[in-house]
């Protein structure tokens, strides 16, 4: 871990100093891009899917990062990553002596040509077996980084339908007694186009047996395709993410409230996406869940990409402008990669109408944290997002779990449908009762009441924590500060003006309140919650909104000072109690909507709390 972070930060460093400054320059100038590739290949890091100790995960964080500063680098290094890749699968051991080390320092660049493969019908590029290799004949129509890579893998179609992939000279070439290659002018492209991508022609071209690569069976390269969905997704993060660099100064330089606000919804949404991608490469699940994610992440890309052209204004209208370049390198990896699949996938997200009730919400089995993944399901039109809504709030009833001394909930008929002609009942309950919110007037006679909460400071980002793993060996478990860096190791920092909420697996106790309230022969309750330092921390540290939890109380119930809420509601921050549905939130990304009822000069009320998972 700590190898892999060292690593990326060497990788980030040099991507601010070197790339960011000339990103512009780099997406139209060969020759600034050729310096930025060299400048990889000078850290060693243009060969990193031959080393086997590098995990998946961190791959993709480095393509993110790199797409993040500079879509024309990430795109072209990309394509020499892949043909590194290749030649580290292939078992001829003298290619890979030859070649891997080079290209790992920038010393030898290589390219690839093979997505001609995917193409339905008559095959473009043809091999046919000749005396010492392939003679090959046909049309390579996209192959990337002429004048910038020496060489390029073909991939060309044999007469059984297998493939046979081999070394070729990214240069003019035409010898009597090997054959020609010629190649069209670069490509006018809409973004990229220092990638210098051009056509290739192959005239009895003879590929000797020592340059061959490996040979593929029929249908590898779809095969493939299913197996790689998710790996294009990082370069659309990336992309994402330099949208967001974009509008994050924007809301530091106009200082419009709507402008932080987007920011922060879209950030969020980033987060889960990126967070629900790393975990399905854990993990073994399908390729319709594989496709919706890389459709998301491609979604979320051009929006965000959209959203930063909107806050630059007329200026990103200018070809040097930032969200401009932004705003092509999204198109381009929308098609990154592209097959039928994908193409699909991105078309019915793209055209998906927010008012539908359709359900899209494929789950993951639970991890050994316990939470379920959810993708976006856009059940409701809220704030023009596609959006799950859950409810967090238990079922008000007459043997709900009560702390003692409560007043009983009650529940009596004042009029019949027979009788009168309509249904109705009057209710009675505590403002500490079910799904409850409390307000600073609970612990302090000069508190606000729950009737002076803003509307506005009731919708509100979450973070969910989940310790079942501590509270099932010890039912006195309190949050420490440990768990919350824990939690931001592998999820990232807590957001500002946002609740924690806390998973202790009481909300599967609630129909058994002996369970719930745990009292043991001398009256003690033993329930987890907050700790009373990991609480300053998130407080003071991390600026939080406030707390939620699924026990009766945030306090554990060892703590009968009331501790937590007396520390949280020093402001009229947010304590919600007695939650319900957390195994169907994720860690970081929900947004709740809290509605109490406002009771004048209450001390808390009942409430109604709905997350809303993109």
């Amino acid at each position: 871990m700590d190898c892999d972070r060292k690593f990326l930060d060497i990788t980030n460093s040099f991507l601010i100093k070197e790339v960011a400054p000339k990103a512009n320059e780099i997406d139209s100038n060969p020759q600034a891009l050729y310096q930025a590739l060299q400048g990889l290949g000078k850290l060693g890091l243009l060969a990193l899917r031959s080393n086997k100790q590098l995990t998946e995960a961190t791959f993709g964080d480095f393509q993110e990062l790199i797409a993040r500063y500079s879509g024309a680098l990430a795109f072209v290094q990309t394509q020499h990553q892949s043909a590194a890749a290749m030649l580290t699968a292939s078992s001829n051991s003298a290619l890979q002596q030859e070649y891997l080390k080079p290209m790992g320092n920038g010393q030898l660049l290589i390219g690839v040509g093979f997505s001609q493969l995917r193409r339905q019908g008559k095959p473009l590029t043809l091999a046919v077996p000749v005396a010492g290799g392939y003679q090959l004949n046909g049309v390579v129509p996209w192959v990337t980084g002429w004048n910038l890579f020496q060489h390029f893998i073909i991939a060309a179609t044999l007469p059984d339908g297998s493939a046979v992939f081999g070394i070729v000279p990214f240069v003019q070439t035409s010898q009597k007694s090997r054959g020609e290659i010629t190649f069209t002018t670069p490509a006018q492209l809409a973004a990229m186009t220092s990638s210098n991508t051009v056509s290739a022609t192959l005239t009895r071209w003879l590929l000797p047996q020592e340059q061959v690569v490996f040979i593929k069976p029929p249908g590898w390269i779809h095969e493939n395709d299913k197996n790689n969905i998710l790996r294009a997704t990082f370069l659309a993060t990336g992309c994402a993410f330099a949208g967001l660099d974009i509008i994050d100064a924007a809301k530091e330089k106009k200082s419009l409230p709507f402008i932080t606000n987007a920011f922060e919804s879209l950030l969020q949404e980033l987060t889960q996406c990126r967070t629900l991608i790393r975990e399905a490469q854990k993990k073994s699940i399908g390729i319709a869940e594989c496709l919706q994610m890389r459709a998301w992440a491609i979604d979320l890309a051009t929006r965000i990409a959209h959203a930063a052209v909107t806050v630059s204004s007329g200026a990103a209208n200018y070809m040097h402008h930032p969200a401009q370049r932004i705003y092509r390198e999204a198109l381009v990896f929308t098609v990154t990669g592209q097959t039928t699949a994908v193409m699909e996938a991105t078309l019915e997200q793209l055209t998906r109408s927010p008012i539908q009730d359709k359900e899209f919400q494929p789950q993951m089995d639970a991890d050994k944290r316990g939470y379920s993944l959810l993708y976006p399901r856009p059940s409701a039109f809220i704030c023009g997002s596609k959006s799950s809504v859950i409810h967090l709030s238990h079922i008000i009833d007459t043997d709900i779990p009560q702390w003692q001394g409560d007043p009983p909930v009650e529940l009596d008929t004042v009029a019949e449908l027979e009788k009168d002609g309509y249904y109705l009942r009057r209710f009675s309950l505590g403002e500490h009762s079910a799904t409850h919110m409390n307000a600073p007037k609970s612990f302090d006679s000069f508190g606000v009441g729950i009737d002076k909460y803003p509307a506005e400071s009731l919708v509100v980002s979450a973070v969910v924590i989940d310790i079942r793993t501590k509270t099932t060996v010890n039912f006195d478990y309190t949050l420490t500060v440990a768990d919350v860096l824990a939690w931001e190791e592998e999820y990232g920092e807590i957001p500002a003006g946002g609740v924690v909420i806390l998973y202790t697996g009481w909300q599967e106790k609630w129909r058994d309140k002996d369970a719930f309230f745990n009292q043991d022969a001398e009256g003690s309750l033993h329930f987890p919650g907050f700790g009373i330092d990991a609480t300053q921390f998130l407080l003071d540290e991390r600026q939080i909104a406030g707390v939620g939890i699924d026990t009766h109380g945030v306090d554990s119930g060892q703590d009968t000072t009331f501790a937590i809420n007396r520390l949280v509601l020093e402001k009229p921050r947010i304590v919600l109690e007695n939650l319900t549905n957390l195994d169907q939130l994720p860690p970081l990304g929900a947004r709740l909507a809290i509605a109490p009822l406002l009771l004048r000069g209450g001390s808390g009320s009942p409430v109604g709390v709905l997350a809303l998972v993109r």
